[in-house]
């Protein structure tokens, strides 16, 4: 039986004991073992959009080295999580060894670390340091990072990030905490632990201190402010405003003057050095012991329920609140049978909430449940629900198919759906297809979306709460492999999906012999999971050329969640398609774009050049990911054909922002071009806008400004190559190979930043 091994596995939580002072699991990428569909795998590695295997010529150190030998997408992650074993205030050196072997124009490679916690997630710590900018080396290079750990976090998430198409090595990592004295610093410092605080609590107009923090700072030109900012910083307050002390102790004291919730930041800062600048989320909240919260259920005494066997009786009751500070929570518990649901378990606090119970009775009897309502600071209810069910008539059979039919004696050598057939809100039947249920009352339907027909799939049922889980599919006709299209293509949209979403759609891979088990495996290709995807069409290519598939083969759409009105995350299909070879693309003359630029002034990037073939409709440019308000496109649509346009970007704010520039036309795989700016404090001149004048002549690049004085140049991991002096206003970069370079141009105005691409 042929295997399908993830493309993208879920992140792994480990523990035992580490070997000697190294942290990270098969650091040397030692231990690696053969996948029969996707390659190597690497012991305690994970990857996403990679395909690995090991190099045993070229290597740093031991018997093999790790080959990124194809990075499919724009942001390709190779990872591990380091789990507890941390020491309070010890600093800890990250190191990883590479050499790139096919380069993307220097866009390369990047750390994407971060320190966790169980509470807050994803912590500011060291971020500057542990998320660069992109870096690269055509020589076996090592880049190290240096980080201290953060009081209160259980966990280092390791990540590098691989720029698509990219092919490097790499080997003799490490994460290992620093031993012996700490060297004293030349560069500025300032360290700011603990930088989290779990929620305090107090009663009206009692103040309550946070664990002291301790603020360090070393070759700082001007002193360090600490400030408090928010909706509610007057009910915070700090014991030190301003320090020039090497170390200094900080208390942070909450004292509500009103009841309720509160927040504030602080922010630890030195004029200068702002890439430096610290920030504490402080959070509060307060009751008045005078007048605790308080719930009610009108009426006090829930009337019994009675209904026949798989019917339903319903009523309402009113819950009531006054002085609570957050929502009110309910849920049910199930004394004598399970027949009891209520319409929502969470509720607005101080008005009136009208909650629906529905008793729906699956068997005759009697039936005893209660509801369990709680808020912060409040004192518990409970209320009882009594329920008896009679028996009713003989259930007729059901309606919907439980059973799959792997029946591949017919396979199909070219298939592109459009589900022009469907009926909305009606049970899907495309001949040839399975609508298969083997959980839950509804099958994926029919509907109309954006003036197409679709498939759609959710578990929301409108007032019915429900611990049932659902599970849907919708399963290809047999697919032949022997075909020269190779790739499996669909588009996808989600909606009303929230963060960390239980709910699921996964596209799987199903591979049948007559006789023997079935193999399911699920394969991971960015169905949409989180908030910002949701109402956005998503078109995903995955190209099995070269895959060990099966001659007959299935592929399915497998949906999992909840049943009732918990539940309301619905995904569309439309498009699928394999075996064509005439599919839709779009390219780019642009893997990553990165610049840099002055607080407050406009930076506009080269320009980007997209062509498109054989596609149908224009090509949609659109924003995404952290910091997409920064960025302006100087078009959102291209023609088929493809065109040009550049991007814009302009904060007051410093630092990295990032964003993405999604390019999508129906048809064709949706393709991202990854955006990153580092903001650095403006002067009084404009740099951006000096009268900097940049040509190439074959493998020369002559630089010409007035009052020009000196040309610097790097590589894109930093590395000075070489320094010029002018000669009359002009300098000449000769000799210089295929690849980017980085220009530092000292004029007496002043000096700016150009990247130049020699081809």
């Amino acid at each position: 039986m042929k295997k399908l091994s993830l493309l993208l596995a879920l992140w792994l939580s480990f523990t035992g004991a580490f070997a000697a002072n190294e942290m990270l699991f098969n650091a040397g990428f030692e231990e690696s073992s053969s996948n029969i569909f996707f390659g190597t795998e690497f012991e305690d590695w994970y990857t996403s959009g990679t395909v690995l295997a090991t190099e045993t010529t070229d290597k740093v150190e031991g018997e093999q080295a790790l080959k990124i030998t194809e990075a499919k997408i724009a942001e390709n992650i190779l990872y591990q999580d380091i789990e507890n074993g941390f020491e309070a205030g010890a600093t800890y050196r990250l190191r990883i060894k590479y050499k790139v072997l096919t380069s993307q124009n220097g866009n390369d490679l990047k750390l994407d670390c971060f320190w966790n916690h169980p509470q807050n997630g994803m912590l500011n710590q060291d971020s500057i340091k542990l998320h660069t900018d992109f870096f690269t080396a055509d020589t076996w290079t090592e880049k190290t990072v240096e980080t201290t750990y953060p009081e209160g976090a259980t966990k280092f998430c390791f990540r590098v990030i691989i720029a698509k198409n990219v092919v490097v090595l790499f080997d003799d990592f490490s994460f290992q905490k620093i031993e012996g004295s700490t060297p004293v610093p030349t560069e500025p410092t300032l360290t700011v632990s603990p930088t989290t605080f779990t929620e305090v609590s107090t009663h009206l107009n009692v103040p309550v201190d946070f664990p002291t923090v301790t603020i360090k700072q070393a070759n700082l030109s001007n002193p360090v402010t600490v400030t408090i900012t928010g909706k509610n910083a007057n009910q915070f307050s700090s014991s030190v405003e301003l320090t020039t002390e090497p170390t200094q102790n900080v208390v942070f004291t909450y004292t509500p003057t009103e009841v309720g919730r509160h927040t504030a930041t602080v922010t630890v800062e030195s004029a200068g050095n702002y890439e430096l600048t610290q920030t504490i989320q402080l959070k509060g909240y307060c009751i008045d012991p005078n007048n605790p919260p308080s719930m009610s259920i009108s009426p006090a005494t829930v009337p019994a329920f009675t209904a026949q066997v798989d019917e339903q009786s319903t009523s309402t009751i009113v819950l009531s609140s006054e002085n609570c500070i957050d929502y009110i929570y309910a849920s049910v518990s199930h004394i004598e049978g399970a027949a009891f649901s209520i319409s929502n378990t969470l509720f607005i606090k101080n008005i009136s909430n009208n909650i629906t119970v529905t008793f729906a009775p699956k068997q005759a009897g009697n039936y005893h449940s209660q509801i369990h309502f709680s808020t912060l600071e409040g004192t518990p209810l409970t209320v009882d629900l009594y329920g008896t069910a009679t028996t009713g008539d003989t259930p007729g059979e059901d309606p919907l198919n439980r059973v799959f039919n792997w029946d591949i004696s017919n396979p199909t050598d070219l298939l592109f759906e459009h589900f022009d057939s469907a009926v909305k809100n009606e049970e899907l039947q495309i001949d040839g297809w399975q609508n298969v249920t083997p959980k839950g009352n509804r099958p994926w339907w029919g509907y109309e979306k954006d003036g197409d027909k679709v498939a759609k799939v959710t578990g929301y049922v409108y007032q019915v709460q429900s611990e049932d889980e659902v599970e849907m599919w919708l399963v290809t006709p047999p697919l032949n492999y022997h075909v020269e299209g190779k790739t499996f293509t669909f588009r996808v949209m989600g909606e009303n999906i929230f963060e960390n979403c239980p709910t699921k759609l996964e596209l799987y891979y199903i591979d049948t012999i007559p006789n023997e088990p079935i193999f399911m495996q699920p394969i991971e290709v960015g169905i949409p999971a989180t908030p910002d995807q949701n109402g956005e069409w998503n078109e995903i290519h995955l190209n099995l050329e070269g895959k060990n598939i099966a001659d007959v083969f299935f592929m399915a759409f497998k949906y999992t969640g909840k049943w009732g009105n918990e539940n309301a995350v619905t995904y569309y299909i439309d498009d699928v398609g394999w075996g064509r070879t005439d599919l839709p693309e779009i390219k780019s003359s642009a893997a990553q774009i990165v610049m840099k630029a002055a607080q407050g002034k406009d930076q506009v990037s080269d320009v980007i050049t997209i062509t498109g073939k054989n596609l149908t409709e224009n090509i949609k440019l659109s924003l995404g990911g952290a910091n997409p308000s920064k960025f302006k496109l100087s078009t959102n649509s291209l023609p088929v054909e493809g065109g040009s346009f550049t991007v814009s970007f302009n904060s007051n704010d410093l630092g990295v922002h990032e964003a993405y520039i999604k390019l999508a036309s129906r048809g064709a795989a949706d393709a991202y071009i990854p955006l990153s700016v580092l903001v650095e404090e403006a002067s009084g001149i404009d740099t951006a806008n000096l009268p900097v004048s940049i040509a190439q002549t074959g493998n020369t690049v002559q630089v010409s400004a007035e009052g020009l004085q000196q040309v610097a140049i790097y590589n894109p991991a930093g590395l000075l190559l070489n320094q010029y002096a002018a000669e009359n206003g002009t300098i000449l970069v000769p000799d210089l190979s295929a690849g980017m370079y980085i220009l530092n141009v000292v004029t007496a105005h002043g000096q700016t930043i150009h990247k130049v691409i020699v081809r």
